[in-house]
C-alpha cells in the first residue's frame, strides 16, 4: 500500500496536476494506493504521525519544501519511508539534490522499491531537510511568505538590504565560540535555498556532515555583494566563513526568529546535529 500526501494548491495548483498523473500510473498497474488532502498548516505532521502508528511503510509526499518539511518531521522512519515528489514554486531541496520533476519515475520508484538512505538536520525536537538559518533570510521569508520564487526572493532581498542592519550571531562549532556581526549564518545538508540561489555549493544530502555558512559583514556596501552571492560564487570571498561539521549551534543575539526548510519558528537558537543516513527514502 501506498500512502499519498498531497498539497493540492502547491506550486499554484501543480500539486493537484502531478496527484492526476500519480494516480493514472498507480490504476494502470494494479497499485493499492490512499490519497490524503492536506488542507491546513501543520496538519502534514499529525496526517504522517497517524499512519506510522497505523503501519504504514510507504509515504509518498506531493507538495514543495514546505510539505517535505511537515512530512518529515511527523515520520517514524524505523517503520516508514518517504518519496518526494515534488510540485512547489521553489522547489529547493529537490533541485539542488537532483531528483525528477517527472511524478511519474518518483512515484516508479516507490512502487519498484528502489531506497536510499540520506541525511538530514536534527534542531532540537524539529527536523529539516534542506537549510537552517538565521539573520536576513528570515526577513526576506516575511515578505516572501505568499509567493516564494527565485524573483521575488530576489526582490526582496534587495529591499532587507538596502535597510540592512548587521546581526550578532554566537556560532559554537568545532570545540571553538565566536561572535560575529553578519549578514546571516546557516547549516546546510541541501546547497540552494530562495528559489535557486545556491547558499552552499559543496553541499551534499547523503555525506554524514553539514555545511556551517556563515555571510559576514562585508567591507562594502552589502547591496553590492548581492550578485556574487546570488550566483553561488561567493565561498571563495573573505566575508564568507565555510565550516563542515557534524554539530553546530547557533545562537542569534539580536532576533529570535530562526528558519528550517523555509519555516518560521521562534526558537531563539539553533542547537543542530546531522542525522547520517537518517532520512528513508527512495532513489528518484
Amino acid at each position: 500500500m501506498i500512502n499519498i500526501i498531497v498539497n493540492p494548491v502547491s506550486g499554484m495548483g501543480a500539486g493537484k496536476k502531478c496527484l492526476e498523473k500519480v494516480e493514472e500510473y498507480l490504476k494502470s498497474k494494479n497499485e493499492a494506493y490512499t490519497v490524503l488532502v492536506l488542507s491546513r498548516p501543520g496538519e502534514g505532521i499529525t496526517i504522517a504521525e497517524s499512519l506510522c502508528k497505523g503501519g504504514a511503510e510507504k509515504i509518498a509526499v506531493i507538495g514543495g519544501d514546505g510539505t517535505f518539511h511537515e512530512v518529515l518531521n511527523g515520520m517514524d522512519f524505523s517503520k516508514c519511508r518517504m518519496a518526494l515528489i515534488p510540485a512547489g514554486r521553489g522547489n529547493d531541496y529537490a533541485s539542488g539534490a537532483g531528483l525528477t520533476f517527472d511524478p511519474i519515475k518518483a512515484i516508479e520508484a516507490v512502487v519498484q522499491n528502489r531506497i536510499i538512505d540520506r541525511d538530514y538536520i536534527q534542531i532540537g525536537k524539529r527536523r529539516c531537510l534542506n537549510v537552517a538559518g538565521t539573520g536576513l533570510d528570515i526577513e526576506v521569508l516575511r515578505l516572501t511568505e505568499k509567493f516564494k520564487t527565485k524573483l521575488s526572493y530576489n526582490a526582496s532581498l534587495v529591499r532587507c538590504l538596502l535597510n540592512y542592519k548587521p546581526y550578532e550571531v554566537k556560532i559554537e562549532v568545532n570545540g571553538t565560540e565566536k561572535t560575529y556581526s553578519c549578514i546571516m549564518a546557516a547549516v546546510c545538508n541541501g546547497n540552494q535555498f530562495g528559489g535557486g540561489i545556491k547558499l552552499c555549493p559543496p553541499a551534499k544530502n547523503d555525506d554524514g556532515k553539514m555545511n556551517l555558512i556563515i555571510v559576514k559583514q562585508p567591507r562594502v556596501p552589502t547591496l553590492m555583494v548581492m550578485p556574487v552571492f546570488v550566483s553561488g560564487n561567493h565561498m571563495n570571498k573573505s566575508w564568507v566563513e565555510h565550516i563542515t561539521c557534524e554539530s553546530a549551534k547557533i545562537t542569534c543575539l539580536t532576533s529570535s526568529s530562526v528558519e528550517l526548510d523555509g519555516e518560521i519558528y521562534e526558537d531563539g537558537q539553533m542547537d543542530a546535529h546531522i542525522v547520517k543516513g537518517g532520512f528513508k527514502t527512495f532513489e528518484s
